[in-house]
């Protein structure tokens, strides 16, 4: 088995080797926002934006770190897995580390720095899903560590067989555990547009200015839970699923329509997308 790298505060390592204190505020508070970049064969998918929305994050959360370094770090990262067809860097900053658990934070702190690189193993098969109650804080497109809605969700749904999630809120969908929703019907593609409690997938904008280019018009807009019953078929779009459809949803009638020409259209042009974003970087 390959080994995989991480690196700590400037430090690449095996990751098996790094070590964090107990008072980072990461691990205390979920003090902490994230990033996952996705490669193929060394070539980043999306770099820029991805490090504009951790960099947004970091503004937002009031944590200040040379992102020249972040960048750096991350890049260094992919050098271990530049040879794998597709791979992810997960890199991680925290306020900091306290002296001692508080909630106040009084001192300046140096930004904790952490991440790792691995391939990833694309699937295509199609996905079993819940409808969840979106139990998470309400600014949620801040990309925060502080994942314990989605954990807690995610996992009761595969204790019923389930491989993702969909939350809603006031009969409103907003997204996935990890991931941004689509569906087709009658022809038409529609997501629910983006808020405060919906993060702004990076693959998400760029699925639907790959369609945009191809004349293809996704509807962002407020989707109700019942529109899935009747939806020909749904998806979800991230760094690490691409586009990747739902076969079942476990607690409504939804019934994915095969031949629907509206994603398998979509979905090709995403691919040839990449591609040709590829061939370009």
């Amino acid at each position: 088995m390959t080994e995989t790298f991480g690196i700590y505060q400037g430090k690449i390592t095996p990751l098996s080797e790094i070590k964090v204190s107990p008072l980072s505020r990461a691990y205390t508070f979920s003090d902490s926002i994230y990033e996952v970049i996705p490669f193929y064969k060394g070539k980043g998918f999306c770099f820029n934006e991805h490090i504009s929305r951790f960099y947004e994050c970091a503004n937002r959360m009031g944590i200040k770190v040379d992102f020249n370094l972040v960048e750096n770090e991350i890049l260094a990262l992919c050098e271990y897995v530049k040879k794998e067809d597709q791979s992810y860097v997960y890199y991680q900053i925290s306020r900091g580390i306290d002296e001692i658990r508080s909630h106040l934070v009084k001192n300046k702190m140096v930004p904790e720095r952490f991440g790792y690189a691995t391939k990833i193993i694309p699937s295509t098969k199609p996905l079993v899903s819940m409808i969840v109650d979106d139990i998470r804080w309400k600014r949620c497109s801040i990309k925060s560590t502080s994942l314990l809605g989605n954990v807690m969700s995610m996992n009761l749904a595969l204790d019923e067989g389930c491989d993702e999630i969909i939350f809603s809120h006031e009969d409103k969908i907003t997204e996935g555990g990890a991931s941004n929703v689509f569906f087709s019907k009658d022809g038409e593609i529609f997501t629910p547009s983006l808020k405060e409690n919906i993060l702004p997938g990076v693959t998400r904008d760029f699925f639907i200015n790959a369609l945009r280019s191809e004349n293809i018009l996704v509807k962002e807009q407020d989707c109700c839970v019942s529109q899935l019953d009747q939806a020909s078929t749904i998806w979800f779009t991230s760094s690490t699923k691409g586009v990747q459809p739902v076969e079942k949803i476990v607690n409504a009638s939804y019934v994915r329509d095969n031949n629907d020409e509206a994603f398998k259209t979509s979905r090709l042009i995403f691919n040839q997308s990449i591609k040709d974003y590829l061939s370009k970087t």
